[in-house]
């Protein structure tokens, strides 16, 4: 099976670069943001983006946001396919969680409250999102800390062009699930607003499995409000003022743990982010003034009137009693950046940035072992500061070459001062086809969590990378056909990991030595005739941890190879049909965690078909996304489920 299925995709792969020119796809050489922080045609760049645009977004409607971004090459999240609410782990070229740099309109979302400062990604609807860009490679030079992998820059929806447009959704699915939106925009003498309004209840299913099937684990459902409102004033052609608010908050039931059930445990998760910017462009220069504020408040609460000790698997004999998790973080972000273009072939990218984050946490818990009541994390002493200046100038169209090499100088309140780089030269063989080469650096800031704690150390240094990436792109003569493939390579240094005194039992996080992390991805877009596109795209991972000498494999949970495969068919205007294919291949279990399965994790797959059909003018669009039509029973962590035969059925609206 899985030797047929790989020759399956390097043939579809092969296949593209045999399309003809014969089709209707929009043209791919469009404008980004993300590559350069400024406007930015991809021709112009030699770094790899990938845009998820609004069709596609739509052609997607009732999936969460991790299971939009799997579809694509280098993406794989644990927790996407798992009850609603569960933790969401993703993975970029297999970084580890943390070392992926999410933004919200081009500001970082991060939760201080997390131990990785990760941000929970159950609190974005994709109702929200006008379009995603992915750019990968190490982005620390104009982004930060956390990009080591790369930056998904999550672009929310504005204001419309006509005065009032009312927008409404509703879906109903497996599992009881109820999915509602409402929402609202438009354009008045120059204040353009959107208003969005999403719900999602579901009863959900069992989080952990039941391997012996006869104990009647209980359902894991899950109740979701999110609230998005962006406001923007343009005062002049060249002035504008922009406000952003956006709330997620959820109550999602949990289980004990992998295999053993609960009744009483519960999740409640509140999130509030808020952007305010002032914004000066004229034909040269642009500058902008932002300033990010980020408030989570998470809650972990287990009475245990029931301890799921009658629903364990055999063997299993550790459960709470009862616990109480109390976690809070906060995010401040002060952004002052700007381009100005001197010439139509250089340009100059510069900014300086101040964050500034706290958090407050408290743990308890009673089991087996007796009560337990962790050292409780302070806002007063658990805080920290890092400010940076960074520069980087863009050189474009210079007999075929493009350039991009710029600097950042951080300097963080507890570890210090450090710098990273960015070299990105890129060459038109013509004007179809590009190779490029980009050699940059990133660094990623120990979370609170890992500094304070009780298994804190102040004398962590931040993990240190740098990626390689070689790669060609290649469009047919009409741009609507195209291939990409691209080698990386990336080293991590002073890799921040959990660690336990084998005689002491003390545990505390430290640095290691060494992380190296090589593969390739290859991606595809096939014109189908006039009728459609197939997407397809392929990718190889493969790394090792390196430690006083000795090289440990060591990317747990992440596939060796995926292979993604996407047709999007419109036989005629009203109607499309989107049926997809997703290869996951084998996996290595984390040691004496992942439990209950083989060693590797086997491979898997799934079939999806999408169809919508559009009624009254366009406006309005019934829909249907069948996922898993085959059924699989797979694990991405073992002793909990995932996702098996399901579906979701709606109705749109754009009045």
């Amino acid at each position: 099976m899985k030797r047929k299925i790989l020759v399956v995709a390097a043939v579809i792969l092969y296949s593209s670069l045999q399309a003809q020119n014969e089709t209707a796809h929009k043209d791919l050489d469009e404008v980004v943001i993300t590559a350069s922080k400024k406007e930015q045609k991809q021709s112009q760049t030699g770094k790899v983006v990938t845009v998820i645009d609004q069709e596609t977004l739509q052609n997607n409607i009732g999936k969460s946001l991790t299971e939009i971004l799997n579809q694509y090459a280098g993406i794989f999240t644990v927790g996407a396919n798992n009850v609603p609410g569960s933790n969401q782990e993703l993975y970029l070229r297999g970084a580890a969680t943390g070392n992926t740099l999410f933004l919200l309109d081009g500001e970082p979302l991060q939760d201080p409250s997390f131990i990785t400062n990760a941000y929970d990604l159950n609190n974005i609807n994709p109702e929200q999102i006008e379009r995603i860009e992915i750019l990968k490679g190490a982005q620390s030079t104009l982004w930060g800390s956390a990009a080591v992998a790369g930056v998904i820059n999550i672009i929310t929806k504005k204001g419309g062009p006509e005065k009032i447009q009312p927008n409404l959704t509703v879906a109903y699915g497996s599992y009881n699930t109820l999915k509602t939106g409402l929402g609202m925009n438009g354009n008045v003498s120059g204040f353009t607003y959107n208003v969005l309004y999403n719900r999602i209840t579901t009863d959900g299913f069992s989080a952990a499995y039941d391997s012996i099937g006869n104990r009647n684990f209980d359902k894991d459902g899950l109740k979701q409000n999110s609230f998005q409102a962006n406001l923007g004033y343009r005062f002049t052609d060249a002035l504008s003022l922009k406000f952003t608010s956006n709330y997620g908050g959820y109550k999602a039931d949990a289980d004990a743990d992998a295999y053993i059930d609960d009744y009483d445990n519960i999740v409640k998760s509140k999130n509030f982010v808020n952007s305010l910017s002032l914004n000066y462009k004229t034909e040269k220069s642009s500058v902008h003034l932002v300033q990010n504020m980020i408030r989570s408040d998470r809650y972990y609460y287990d009475d245990s009137t029931d301890v799921g000790g009658l629903r364990m698997d055999a063997g299993s004999s550790f459960y709470y009693i009862w616990s109480d998790g109390n976690y809070k973080g906060r995010s401040y972000v002060t952004d002052l950046y700007g381009s100005h273009n001197f010439t139509n072939r250089l340009s100059l990218v510069s900014g300086l940035q101040y964050v500034y984050q706290n958090t407050d946490q408290s743990y308890k818990n009673i089991s087996n072992y007796g009560p337990y009541d962790a050292v409780p994390v302070s806002s007063d002493s658990a805080k920290a500061n890092n400010f940076s200046v960074y520069t980087s100038f863009l050189v474009t169209g210079l007999k075929g070459f493009n350039i991009e090499a710029g600097g950042r100088y951080n300097h963080h309140s507890v570890y210090g001062s450090n710098g990273t780089f960015t070299f990105n030269p890129s060459y038109n063989i013509d004007e179809h086809t590009r190779v490029f080469v980009n050699i940059s650096s990133g660094y990623n800031t120990p979370s609170l969590y890992q500094l304070y704690s009780e298994y804190g150390n102040r004398e962590l240094s931040p993990e240190k990378s740098v990626n390689y990436e070689i790669g060609v792109q290649a469009l047919t003569n009409d741009n609507r056909n195209s291939f990409r493939i691209v080698g990386f390579k990336r080293a991590i240094k002073d890799l921040i990991v959990f660690y336990t005194d084998a005689a002491t039992f003390a545990s505390k996080y430290i640095n290691r030595d060494e992380q190296h992390d090589y593969g390739f991805e290859v991606e595809s877009s096939i014109a189908m005739g006039t009728i459609g596109q197939w997407m397809n795209n392929f990718t190889y991972i493969n790394g090792k941890g390196i430690n006083d000498g000795i090289k440990t494999k060591n990317l747990f949970r992440r596939p060796d190879f995926t292979f993604n495969s996407t047709l999007t068919l419109k036989p005629v205007k009203e109607l499309t049909l989107v049926p997809a294919f997703r290869y996951i291949g084998e996996r290595m279990p984390v040691p004496n965690v992942d439990v209950g399965g083989p060693d590797p994790m086997p491979h898997y797959y799934t079939i999806d078909f999408y169809a919508a059909y559009a009624i009254i003018k366009g406006k309005v669009k019934l829909f249907a996304d069948f996922r898993n039509i085959t059924n699989q029973r797979y694990f991405d962590v073992y002793g909990y489920n995932s996702r098996q035969a399901n579906f979701m059925l709606g109705v749109s609206a754009s009045l």
